[in-house]
C-alpha cells in the first residue's frame, strides 16, 4: 500500500544519506561534487561539510517554488534549492525559459546551463516486428493518418480536449492513446468516445519501449500536451518532443511557452490548445513540416547535447581556475 511504499522510500533515502556521509569520511578531497536533482542536496551538504569540493554542480530537473508546492517534503526541497543554487559553481536546467526564471528568482550572477531533455527510443534484441505487425494490423491498413499521444487517458494533460476535438480534423485520421490510463480518467475518455460516436480512437494503454517505437513508426503526427498549472508544468521540458522528432513526426502541442517557442522558431509543428486546428494545418502542408523535423533532428542529437554541456562546464572550470590564480 501507499504507506508501505512511502516508508520504504524514506528508508532508502536515509540509507543514501548515511552512504554519502560514509563516503565523505573516506575522502580527503573531491574535484567535483555532482548533485543530481533536489533529493541529492541534503546528503550533498553533509559531503560539502566534510570535504571542500573544488566544484559543486547541481542539476535541477524540476522547477518547483515554495508557494507552488503543498507538501512539507516539497517545501523543504524548495528551501534546500534556494540555499544551494546561488552557491553552486554550475547549475543545470532543462530549457532556456527555466534558465531565465531561475536567474531572476535566485539572482544568479551566471545563468544556468541548459541541458535539453533530448532522447531517442531504441529497440532491444527481443524486438519482433512480425508480432507487432499482426497485433496492429487494423492500424496499419487503410489510408488514414495516425495521430499518437503518449499521455494515455491523462485528463491533466488535456486528453479529453484532444478526444472531443478529433472529430473536427478535416482528414481521415486515427487517434492512438498510448500510456498509463488511470481508471477514472479512462472512464471519462470512453464516455466521450461513446457520446460522440467516435470509431477512430484507440486506447492502447502502456506498452514496452520496443512497441512504442513501432507505434511511432506507424504514426504521422505526435501530440505533446502539458498542464499550465504551476511553473514546473507551464515551462515544461518535454522529452516526448524529441522522441517524436527522432522518429520524424511533426508535433502538435499545447501552448506552454517552451513548446510554443519551439514550434514557432523551428517550424516543426503547431502549438494549439484545441489540437484540431493544429492537426489540420500540419496535414494541409505535411511535406513542409516533415522536412523541417528531419533537419531539426540532425542538429539536436543526444551526442551534440552532451558535448555542448561538457564544453560549457569546461569553460566554467577554466574561468574559476583563472580567477583563483589572479588572471581575471
Amino acid at each position: 500500500n501507499d504507506t508501505q511504499i512511502s516508508n520504504h522510500e524514506k528508508f532508502k533515502y536515509l540509507s543514501f544519506i548515511r552512504a554519502a556521509i560514509s563516503f565523505s569520511k573516506a575522502k580527503s578531497n573531491i574535484d567535483a561534487l555532482v548533485l543530481d536533482n533536489r533529493k541529492a542536496i541534503l546528503p550533498g551538504l553533509f559531503v560539502m561539510k566534510k570535504v571542500n569540493p573544488r566544484m559543486v554542480i547541481l542539476d535541477c530537473r524540476e522547477l518547483y517554488f515554495i508557494n507552488e508546492v503543498h507538501t512539507i517534503q516539497g517545501k523543504l526541497g524548495c528551501l534546500l534549492e534556494k540555499y544551494l543554487i546561488p552557491k553552486a559553481d554550475v547549475v543545470i536546467c532543462a530549457n532556456r525559459e527555466r534558465a531565465s526564471i531561475m536567474s531572476e528568482e535566485y539572482r544568479l550572477r551566471r545563468k544556468p546551463l541548459v541541458f535539453e531533455n533530448i532522447r531517442k527510443l531504441t529497440c532491444s534484441n527481443n524486438f519482433d516486428s512480425a508480432v507487432l505487425k499482426e497485433k496492429y494490423k487494423e492500424i496499419i491498413n487503410g489510408d488514414s493518418f495516425n495521430i499518437i499521444s503518449t499521455a494515455g487517458c491523462n485528463l491533466t494533460q488535456a486528453t479529453d480536449v484532444l478526444v472531443k476535438n478529433i472529430g473536427r480534423v478535416e482528414r481521415d485520421v486515427r487517434l492512438l492513446l498510448v500510456g498509463n490510463c488511470d481508471s477514472k480518467d479512462e472512464k471519462v475518455i470512453r464516455k466521450i468516445i461513446k457520446n460522440k460516436n467516435l470509431t477512430n480512437v484507440y486506447i492502447l494503454g502502456k506498452v514496452a519501449q520496443d512497441e512504442l517505437k513501432y507505434l511511432l513508426s506507424l504514426s504521422d503526427i505526435g501530440i505533446v500536451s502539458y498542464s499550465q498549472e504551476g511553473r514546473n508544468n507551464k515551462y515544461c521540458a518535454s522529452g516526448k518532443v524529441f522522441e517524436y522528432i527522432n522518429e520524424g513526426l511533426p508535433i502538435v502541442t499545447t501552448t506552454n511557452p517552451p513548446l510554443k517557442n519551439l514550434c514557432d522558431t523551428e517550424s516543426i509543428g503547431i502549438a494549439d490548445d484545441t489540437f484540431a486546428d493544429g492537426i489540420n494545418r500540419i496535414l494541409a502542408n505535411y511535406d513542409y513540416y516533415k522536412e523541417k523535423v528531419i533537419a531539426f533532428a540532425k542538429n539536436r542529437t543526444v551526442e551534440n547535447n552532451n558535448d555542448n554541456l561538457a564544453r560549457n562546464i569546461e569553460d566554467i572550470i577554466q574561468s574559476n581556475d583563472a580567477k583563483k590564480i589572479g588572471l581575471n
